[in-house]
């Protein structure tokens, strides 16, 4: 279990702040890290991650350009890279030859239910790119099942951002204010360790240090996407921010 998972939009502010935000994260112990790729039409995120994606877009943060700078090196979490299905067919034949070069390890798709597109996603499991499990409140247990049994590796040695599922904590959209009640995140976290040995990952309004220990405590990895990007906007370090978030 990783004891965060942050969440930054690449090229917010700029692109060539990326590298070193990557190597300040790695700085700190983070094993895992959570890249989104700026989006038009960003439909799970709240008013934070809309504001970021627009400042990246403006500035030139296309997909190709964020993953060809992933490409040049330098210290790095493995990368989850979170994003929607149409900039992935955008770079089509080219997205596997980009990806190879970086530090990513997984895909986290937030509109594309799964086995909506099974070549698609066979093809990229096996070049060793799993889709991330996304598991919502109204997912189905039936469902959930499902998801969590297919599994994309052999076993725990592989690392964390191939293993894990995301949970999400409540319904709406990303960074609106209202934190989760954890009593139900905890019941449905209960229930599907009652399925699945795979690392989960919970997020969706979590920020302040108790919170996320909270979720820690339920032997879950809490992330934190809209505070910390707000809080990098707004001037402070990563050491800042995620120091004392760390457990």
């Amino acid at each position: 279990m990783e004891p965060i998972l942050p969440f930054i939009t690449a090229g917010d502010p700029d692109l060539a702040a990326l590298p070193g935000l990557l190597a300040a994260f790695a700085a700190l112990g983070v094993g895992t890290l959570e890249l989104g790729l700026a989006h038009s039409d960003p439909v799970a995120d709240g008013p934070v991650l809309q504001a970021a994606a627009q400042r990246a877009l403006a500035g030139g943060a296309a997909p190709r350009r964020v993953l060809e700078t992933l490409a040049q090196g330098g210290p790095s979490p493995d990368l989850v890279l979170f994003t929607y299905f149409n900039p992935l067919l955008q770079l089509g034949a080219d997205l596997l030859p980009l990806l190879r070069r970086t530090p990513v390890k997984a895909l986290l798709v937030v509109d594309l239910p799964a086995g909506e597109e099974p070549e698609w996603e066979a093809g990229l499991r096996a070049a060793g790119y799993p889709i991330v499990p996304l598991l919502s409140p109204t997912t189905p247990p039936e469902r959930a099942v499902r998801l969590l049994a297919a599994r994309p590796d052999p076993g725990p040695g592989h690392p964390f951002a191939q293993r894990f599922a995301y949970v999400v904590a409540r319904l709406g959209v990303t960074g609106d204010g209202q934190a989760p009640l954890l009593a139900p995140v905890q019941a449905r976290l209960q229930a599907l360790r009652r399925h699945t040995d795979r690392p989960l990952a919970v997020g969706f309004g979590l920020d302040h240090p108790d919170l996320l220990a909270q979720v820690r405590a339920m032997g879950a990895t809490p992330v934190i996407g809209s505070a910390l990007v707000q809080a990098l906007h707004d001037g402070r370090t990563v050491a800042e921010f995620i120091g004392p978030r760390l457990g």
